[in-house]
């Protein structure tokens, strides 16, 4: 069934059905299988962003060195903070529960103090102030203090250079995965957890993409057409560069991508296509004697044809005929003797 989603039109096609429609005089029939041996998207595949999880029953993500969160985050601060700005950071008050000092004997050296609880045989004692390093150099600060840091220290650092999403995961009869908001079923008590993040940075953003789409008041990209001279003409959608200000957005848009196309592939919904160009005779069943093959693909991640790729992929006038309304929708019949009959019910 056509669907208007987000003010375009769509249509779901999961494995073993077919799509049949007319363009310039000739009829098409479009099967879609699953995909049962998909890429994985994140290891089988280039991307701009880090997918970071961690997770004891299943290896989800991408293949990051560290094996736990707090070190993960800290080796980021490692890469992209320098210790001026660990020194500003802390100076401003913006590391909650660490404090410098100038040093009682050499001024030109900093203590360092860090809040936190004791366990004693007693039980946790009551969060207090300790002197944690005494006469560093502040140029040396991350030498000392990176291995401290916790998760949320380490964001606060970063935040300058970088954007990130929470993932999420449910696991009942399958495993799925979401990203941002953690609403039902991801924030299920029982079969839900928190996973890890994923991550951009702000300066791979901007040299590998560079740009966002215009929009128009619906929220659909606009196009740009292009004249020749000649009679001919091409078109391109509208464009602008990223700025200080758009570039998190943009990161965003593009890790919910990310994640969207991974939960898919997590969860089966990938499909591929055997393209058919109908020779013989027209009506309610039609079998294969009937049809040639002319193409077939795979690897198309989502049920809508119009967002996966396959609409673009096959042509023919597939797309057009969706937006008329006038693709009809069929199913596949198969029946095995010595060989496996196939036809297509409308």
């Amino acid at each position: 069934m056509i669907k208007l989603r987000n003010n375009k039109k769509t249509l779901d096609v999961y494995g073993e059905s077919v799509l049949r429609w007319a363009h310039e005089g000739r009829v098409y029939c479009l099967y879609v299988e699953c995909d049962n041996f998909p890429d994985d998207p994140r290891n089988d595949c280039d991307n701009i962003t880090t997918m970071a999880c961690f997770y004891p029953r299943h290896s989800l993500g991408d293949k990051v060195d560290e094996k736990d969160p707090e070190d993960f985050w800290r080796q980021l601060v490692r890469n992209h903070v320098s210790d001026g700005e660990i020194l500003a950071a802390i100076e401003a008050g913006k590391l909650n529960g660490i404090r410098i000092a100038p040093n009682g004997e050499t001024p030109d050296l900093v203590d360092v103090y860090e809040i936190y609880a004791i366990w004693t045989p007693a039980g946790k004692s009551e969060p207090k102030e300790y002197l944690e390093y005494e006469g560093i150099p502040k140029d040396s600060l991350t030498e000392y203090l990176v291995d401290d840091l916790t998760i949320r220290h380490c964001m606060t650092l970063m935040e300058p250079y970088a954007e990130w999403l929470p993932l999420y995961v449910y696991e009942h009869s399958g495993i799925s995965m979401s990203c941002g908001a953690r609403t039902y079923p991801y924030n299920d008590p029982w079969d839900s957890s928190a996973v890890g993040w994923i991550i951009a940075l702000k300066e791979t953003i901007l040299k590998e993409v560079g740009c966002e789409y215009v929009l128009d008041e619906n929220g659909n990209r606009i196009k740009d057409v292009h004249s020749h001279g000649d009679s001919r003409s091409t078109w391109s959608y509208k464009v602008r560069p990223l700025t200080e200000e758009t570039w998190r957005r943009r990161a965003v848009e593009i890790m919910e991508s990310s994640v969207e196309t991974y939960d898919q592939y997590l969860t089966g919904d990938v499909y591929g296509f055997r393209f058919f160009e109908l020779t013989g005779k027209d009506g309610d069943v039609i079998y294969e004697s009937d049809i040639v093959e002319k193409d077939s693909c795979w690897g198309f991640y989502g049920s809508d044809v119009m967002e996966n790729g396959i609409s673009d992929h096959v042509g023919c006038g597939l797309a057009e005929a969706i937006l008329a309304g006038t693709v009809e929708v069929g199913s596949v019949k198969k029946r095995t003797y010595t060989i496996t009959e196939t036809k297509f019910v409308f």
